[in-house]
């Protein structure tokens, strides 16, 4: 039976919720589980559940609110524990279930129960839910402004450590959540991988090999560890798909859009693929097919609506009444996509985002040097064309030609060096394709080799050991 991730995480908070049955409740959060628990979970099905309150962690509190249990379910940190505690000393609320979101450092259980000096925690757990579950089989550990700190060329070492022993705290709690003890695979030309796989491996085979004792799934699966570094490219094509081009154009963040619906006010749009049978259905769709289901959903609604118009009976009211509440939230979904679909139109229009895809795909796909230069170069002195977009081109172009066609790449810098946007000072962009330049890759990313040294640099990479738990790749 295949894993969903959503209901994963719906069951742990469930069971969380349950576990704290004492009425009316409070949900105290941190930023990260805030995330974790709006992705799988609307504020009705909160409610409906007797929490009262969602209120994120932090320093300075309300008033008290004693008839509330507070529910707390949080990252076991120093910050998040002394932040609980201090909610305990103001006695803010009536008792507290404590979850946190991964094993828990003897440390913080011995600094949390010096801080209970009024016996209000009436549970403590281990809860392994560290994730946001996307859809059923996409999580995210939600670490994009710690990423840049995992980089081999940071001075800061020990921000670069705490950034790795993060994401290897998080892969232990998701394989926790979904029981299974992976055998392990790494990039054998990267360092972070591997730095990454020997910490889980550590974790999960010699430091808490009791709680990985899944034996009836072992070895069932197998994480792989690979180096973003190893494909700077593809992160720098426009996308053009439904959830994709919603991620890039505005953010999808707890299953939520942000959309600017004004130039003062902003609104928040849901989507979720278990919730929303358009978006499921559509979350893959190229632009094009987006829109010829697009006109599909506007038709049938149509046809619905017409229909639902004709009460020429009691036993018609009947059955409009009946079928309101289905009617409306379908009028809602129609309304939403339509609204996505339009701002993702304008958009696109707006910011010329055709015209930079097709010099995109010039550069990465074809092999006509001073043409795709051209391109480039129009879409930097093309005032339509959005700085970060002029950005990625100059990067594709340094990525594909920037050792045959170095002058060419000098000239974009200059030209792109003038514009106002962070990083693009010619330092800081050499430097920036120097170190994703083909020297730091594994592979060869536009076929410029032949199959044979290909394959020499591909086998060179590959080692493994005898047991089979960690291997290179």
């Amino acid at each position: 039976m295949p894993l969903d991730l959503s209901l994963i995480i719906h069951e742990y908070v469930r069971k969380m919720l349950d576990d704290a049955s004492v009425g009316m409740k409070a949900f105290l959060l941190d930023e990260f589980t805030m995330s974790v628990v709006s992705a799988a979970f609307t504020q009705t099905e909160l409610l409906q559940m007797e929490v009262f309150l969602v209120e994120k962690l932090r320093p300075s509190q309300a008033k008290k609110m004693q008839h509330l249990k507070a529910l707390c379910f949080v990252r076991p940190t120093e910050e998040n524990v002394t932040l609980v505690v201090e909610y305990m000393k103001r006695q803010t609320f009536g008792g507290y279930y404590i979850f946190f979101s991964h094993i828990v450092k003897e440390p913080l259980l011995q600094r949390l129960a010096e801080g209970d000096q009024n016996e209000a925690v009436l549970l403590v757990q281990e809860v392994f839910a560290s994730f946001v579950a996307v859809d059923s089989f996409l999580f995210t550990f939600d670490i994009s402004n710690q990423s840049s700190r995992l980089a081999l060329n940071v001075k800061d070492m020990e921000s670069r450590n705490e950034s790795t022993d993060k994401v290897v705290e998080d892969l232990a709690s998701f394989f926790l959540s979904i029981k299974r003890r992976p055998s392990i695979r790494y990039q054998g030309s990267s360092q972070r991988c591997r730095e990454v796989a020997e910490g889980f491996w550590h974790i999960a085979y010699e430091q808490e090999p009791e709680l990985f004792d899944f034996r009836h799934n072992s070895n069932a699966i197998q994480l792989l560890v690979l180096d973003r570094m190893d494909d700077p490219v593809t992160p720098l094509l426009s996308q053009w798909t439904y959830q994709a081009m919603l991620h890039e154009l505005f953010g999808i963040s707890g299953n939520r859009v942000r959309l600017n619906v004004s130039r003062y006010e902003t609104q928040d749009v849901v989507i979720s693929s278990t919730s929303d049978e358009f978006y499921a259905k559509n979350m893959y769709s190229n632009y094009g097919d987006l829109g010829l289901a697009m006109n599909k959903l506007v038709d049938d609604f149509q046809a619905i609506s017409k229909f639902n118009k004709q009460l020429d009976s009691i036993e018609d009211m009947q059955r409009f009444v009946e079928n309101f509440p289905e009617f409306r939230q379908q009028s809602g979904n129609v309304s939403k996509h339509i609204s996505l679909m339009s701002e993702m139109s304008k958009f696109i229009g707006e910011n010329s985002l055709m015209a930079v895809s097709q010099v995109e795909q010039e550069i990465v796909c074809g092999s006509d040097r001073s043409y795709a230069f051209k391109g480039v170069m129009g879409h930097l002195n093309d005032d339509k064309v959005k700085p970060f977009e002029c950005l990625k081109l100059v990067l594709l172009f340094a990525l594909r030609y920037g050792n045959e066609g170095r002058h060419q790449v000098d000239e974009m810098i200059a030209t792109l060096s003038q514009q106002d946007i962070e990083y693009t000072d010619a330092k800081s962009l050499k430097n920036t394709i120097k170190l994703m330049g083909q020297n730091n890759r594994l592979s060869d990313l536009f076929a410029d080799q032949n199959f044979l040294a290909r394959a020499s640099k591909f086998v060179g990479g590959l080692k493994g050991d005898d047991n089979g738990e960690v291997c290179l790749y």
